[in-house]
């Protein structure tokens, strides 16, 4: 896919009047399926991209429709993040971890269940395959 960068700088207030907006700088680097589609580039360029936190589906099992690895940078902060997009909306997260243990897998099934693995410094995520006849 390549590089794909998308800038905002305006924003609308609750009445609908422009205002300047902080930068926001988000690049793809990398994207797969529903998220490697102009409606999800329509969705990033204009800051729509609403995605819960991995937490809200540790435990639950989920189908992957697609993942974008992309690059934000704003007045504030510089940072790498992943959106996974599934049947019920988007999630995201830095976990390397959970990439890997995703990729291993996701040619083989889209289904997977989203744990919560502790480790020394904390926790972090994974995902575990289910197998399509296997019983959620």
């Amino acid at each position: 896919m390549g590089r794909f960068v998308i800038t905002s700088q305006n924003c609308y207030g609750t009445k609908g009047e422009r205002r300047k907006m902080k930068k926001y700088e988000l690049t793809i680097e990398k994207a797969t399926g529903s998220c490697d589609t102009e409606l999800f580039k329509k969705m990033a360029k204009k800051g729509d991209i609403t995605a819960s936190k991995i937490d809200d589906f540790v435990n639950k099992v989920v189908r992957i429709t697609g993942w974008a690895e992309v690059h934000i940078e704003t007045d504030d902060k510089e940072f790498n993040i992943t959106y996974y997009a599934t049947d019920d909306g988007y999630f995201s997260t830095g976990s390397k971890y959970f990439n890997e243990s995703l990729e291993d897998y996701l040619g083989d099934t889209d289904t997977f269940k989203i744990l919560k693995i502790k480790t020394k410094k904390g926790h972090t995520y994974k995902a575990s395959p289910i197998f399509v006849n296997e019983d959620k």
